[in-house]
């Protein structure tokens, strides 16, 4: 009588769950709910312009060594010795050295003078500061007639200045300032004209 009773109920709960899953369903979705969807953009402003001042300095440097030869042993003795350095403003990058020898001043003495020039430039670079959020510093670069480029100065400062062999002034160089964040956004400023004396 029991295994009958079991069998009964267990087809009436089979029945009754196959029915209940054919029947439509009755959940009412109509209520709404607005989302806003607005994207906040951050945009970082490069410096707005570049103010460039470059000049070109050349050294001039003269030594002058006079050396008595002993006319029975050879022996050479220094008697005088003299360096003396000027500077002048170049319009140009010059770089020279030359070296000439002349008798005297004295009996069995030789002066030798050697003259060398040799030109720097010095370039100093400005900008405004970035209203950007979030700025941290600057980044200088210089951007070369072959198309490399590289850094010269990270700043927090709103300028910089340099000096270097004017033998650079071939790879015409150019110069750029990027804005850097502290979330790691950059801008970049355009690019200055070439670099001269």
């Amino acid at each position: 009588m029991n295994a009958i009773r079991r069998i009964l109920i267990l087809s009436v709960l089979t029945v009754a769950v196959i029915a209940g899953a054919s029947l439509p369903a009755w959940a009412a979705f109509s209520d709404t709910a607005k989302v806003s969807t607005a994207i906040v953009t951050t945009t970082v402003a490069a410096p707005a312009s570049l103010t460039i001042n470059d000049s070109c300095t050349t050294a001039t440097t003269v030594v002058r060594r006079t050396v008595r030869t002993d006319p029975l042993t050879g022996l050479q003795t220094q008697t005088a010795y003299s360096s003396s350095t000027t500077y002048a403003t170049s319009a140009t990058n010059v770089q020279s050295s030359t070296t000439t020898t002349a008798a005297g001043p004295g009996l069995d003495e030789s002066t030798t003078t050697t003259t060398t020039r040799n030109t720097d430039l010095t370039v100093s670079v400005s900008w405004p500061a970035s209203g950007s959020r979030g700025v941290n510093g600057y980044l200088v670069t210089a951007h070369l007639g072959d198309g490399t480029s590289f850094p010269m100065a990270q700043t927090t400062a709103l300028s910089t200045s340099d000096t270097v062999d004017a033998d650079a002034l071939v790879y015409q160089p150019r110069l750029s300032v990027t804005t850097l964040t502290s979330y790691g956004w950059t801008a970049q400023s355009a690019i200055s004209g070439i670099i001269s004396c």
